[in-house]
Parts: C-alpha cells; sequence; structure tokens
C-alpha cells in the first residue's frame, strides 16, 4: 500500500485528474463506512416516547384509578 501511494505521489497529474482522484477518494472512504453501517445493522438511534399529557409522572407516581 506504501509504494501505491508513492507511485500515485510521484505520477504527474493535472488540476483536473487531481480533484478526480481527491473525489473519489473520499467517496470510498465515506461510502465503505457507511455500506458498513448498513450491512451490520449497527443503529445509533433510541427508540423515542412520544411526548403527550400524562407520558411522565411529574407530581408523583402513577397509581391506579380510584375506587368508588
Amino acid at each position: 500500500m506504501k509504494t501505491d501511494l508513492d507511485m500515485l505521489m510521484q505520477k504527474k497529474m493535472d488540476r483536473r485528474s487531481f480533484i478526480k482522484h481527491v473525489t473519489v477518494g473520499f467517496v470510498a472512504l465515506t461510502g465503505a463506512a457507511t455500506l458498513i453501517k448498513t450491512l451490520t445493522g449497527v443503529n445509533n438511534t433510541t427508540p423515542k416516547q412520544a411526548a403527550s399529557y400524562g407520558a411522565n409522572t411529574y407530581g408523583g407516581a402513577k397509581t391506579s384509578a380510584p375506587k368508588s
């Protein structure tokens, strides 16, 4: 891999081909990470509870309905 990098650094190229090489490398790195996350099923999100009236125990613990 080091020899490949050395060969790439020694290669004469114009601005257009340099930008193309950098873009391809960036897409390869970010695309590979996204692909690995997708295939392994890694999900860093936590399930969220819908906020509504009475969704929490503000003011005390929930109790059962009063008996009549």
